[in-house]
């Protein structure tokens, strides 16, 4: 049965303008059709050639005639898929927001969950979380169904589109330089690891792959092992779409807070809105990081899974670079707030690590960094309530993992695409990790399995990351580094009390400095003073020590560093 994420990507509406194009192209192949026999008939051509060229031309015509008739029947089939698919798919994906828009859990499978409820009064949460479950129970007798109905009607169209395609027999040439619908494989599930991703990549031809870039981006945008440009510009090419979608889902929300006299007080409306104009905002934001950065790659778009945006940018080439950095931020990270900023200082780390090639002689090699934002970070704004509670909300949920357990598959499996999409034989991968983002790190390199890509980590501004050592991580001895400055007090004194392990700034792993001095490059460079400013240039707009040690990991020059 059709995925509900699947469902809403399609756009039944394009299958009317195809049979639109078709039909007048089927009009214009038959005036010329008609014009060839009539052309050969009117000649003065005498003998048996003449005879025989007549004849030719009937045959051609017949032939001709054959096709119209089977190409207006594709016409046909592909004018009623757009009325009846489109009318279902309007149906099911109503329901679907209807329920989400009341608060309840919308599984891809048509499931149907409603919300916990606590009151503090154990009668009333019985009887109102049943009425709840009977609530959520009613929309998924409805969505089921019709995600069935959307089914069989695709099945039908789609018989309907062979049986008329079959009537069009062997039409030779006629068939090169296209690709057919059922000429574009499918990609694998989304469970596949990268390597089987990129199997899939490399086993259709360059007409599969450009059909699938321009008719499904979403197939292979996200899609870990894909090669990055290929993921860019599919990502990209989703905006207007995104948009689109977007502002009819805030435009929907709106009026159903005109409608209701209540607003959102009984339901999750004006929540629902919030974060449907966040993520506008974030989509803004999106085009101006890809507008100011022609030559980097959007990697991840994702605007429909989580309640946040969520999004991953290159600067540089991944698919080529010796050396790669992957940056994943803590507390309070959004794509409209931060991603810009990221993306600025991943772009003056890999200049770091450039320079340091330079100097080291090994200039030759080349250098990539990505600002990865792949997982909902912990917020401490959460909605159009009170900005107290969400604060509080926000820091309490430092000191829980369950957002980092919920990255962390993702950043793993982000990790070996970069592996599997590499050119190179064995690309130097650095994974650093900010703030909550380095447990978010630490869980994605705790089982590493064969083949772990990560080469070095550098944790920073660590709350913890579930871990004693290198060896836990499947990092080779000495491969983990630790930052944490004196004036940081905020998500460090988290490890002060072991909630993820070991307390990083006591740990095993190589602990580098964040204070002020001369790097071994002669510059100077300022130290660190609170928890956002280890990324950050100083006042001399130099990198401050941390950001050149880190740069000097990324570069695989662990020699330049300079320890606390």
């Amino acid at each position: 049965m059709v995925a509900v994420s699947r469902l809403r990507t399609w756009q039944p509406e394009l299958l009317d303008a195809a049979a639109t194009a078709i039909v007048e192209s089927n009009r214009t192949f038959g005036e010329s059709a008609d014009a060839a026999r009539d052309h050969v008939a009117n000649t003065v051509w005498r003998g048996t050639a003449g005879r025989a060229a007549g004849a030719r031309s009937e045959t051609e015509h017949d032939e001709a005639r054959r096709i119209r008739a089977a190409v207006t029947a594709q016409a046909d089939a592909l004018t009623n898929a757009a009325a009846s698919i489109g009318a279902a798919r309007t149906t099911a994906i109503g329901i679907a927001d209807e329920a989400l828009a009341s608060g309840f859990a919308v599984a891809d499978d048509g499931r149907v969950t409603a919300p916990p409820l606590v009151t503090g009064n154990p009668v009333a949460d019985l009887l109102l979380q049943a009425q709840l479950d009977e609530q959520a129970s009613g929309f998924q007798a409805r969505l089921i169904p019709a995600l069935a109905t959307v089914d069989e009607l695709d099945a039908r169209a789609g018989a309907a589109l062979d049986a008329a395609t079959a009537e069009l027999g062997d039409t030779g040439d006629s068939r090169v330089g296209t690709v057919a619908a059922g000429d574009l494989p499918a990609p694998p599930g989304s469970d596949a690891s990268a390597r089987e991703n990129k199997q899939y990549w490399d086993s259709l031809t360059e007409e599969q792959r450009r059909g699938i870039v321009d008719e499904h981006p979403d197939w292979v945008g996200n899609r870990d092992g894909i090669p990055s440009a290929v993921r860019h510009e599919a990502n990209v090419s989703r905006f207007d779409d995104e948009r689109a979608r977007l502002e009819a889902e805030r435009d929907r929300h709106r009026a159903n807070l005109d409608d209701n006299v209540f607003g959102g007080t009984f339901t999750n409306e004006d929540a629902a809105l919030w974060y449907t104009e966040q993520k506008l905002r974030d989509l803004d934001e999106l085009e101006n990081i890809v507008a100011d950065n022609p030559d980097g790659r959007l990697m991840l778009l994702d605007l429909q899974s989580g309640e946040r945006g969520m999004a991953a940018f290159a600067v540089g080439d991944p698919d080529t670079a010796d050396h790669i950095s992957v940056t994943t931020p803590g507390l309070n990270t959004t794509i409209d707030g931060s991603l810009g900023s990221m993306v600025d200082e991943t772009t003056e780390l890999r200049s770091e690590a450039k320079d340091q090639l330079i100097r080291a002689g090994r200039g030759d090699e080349t250098v990539a960094g990505i600002a990865w934002l792949g997982y909902e970070p912990p917020q401490a704004t959460s909605g159009p309530s009170n900005p107290v509670s969400d604060g509080l909300r926000g820091y309490g949920d430092v000191v829980q993992t369950d957002r980092a357990n919920a990255g962390a598959p993702k950043l793993a499996s982000f990790y070996d695409g970069l592996d599997v999409a590499s050119t190179q034989p064995d690309p130097h991968l650095t994974a650093l990790g900010h703030s909550y983002g380095s447990l978010t790190t630490g869980l994605a390199l705790h089982d590493p399995g064969p083949g772990q890509p990560v080469d070095d980590a550098v944790f920073y501004g660590s709350p913890g990351i579930n871990a004693d050592d290198e060896s836990d991580l499947g990092l080779p001895d000495g491969h983990g580094y630790v930052m944490e400055a004196d004036g940081d007090i905020l998500i460090p004194e988290a490890g002060k009390g072991h909630l993820f392990g070991p307390d990083p700034s006591t740990s095993d792993f190589e602990q580098l400095s964040t204070d002020a001095g001369t790097s071994p490059d002669g510059v100077a460079r300022d130290g660190v003073g609170s928890h956002s400013e280890y990324p950050q240039l100083g006042d001399n707009k130099e990198l401050r020590m941390s950001g050149y040690n880190m740069a000097s990991i990324v570069a695989g020059l662990p020699d330049q560093v300079v320890y606390r």
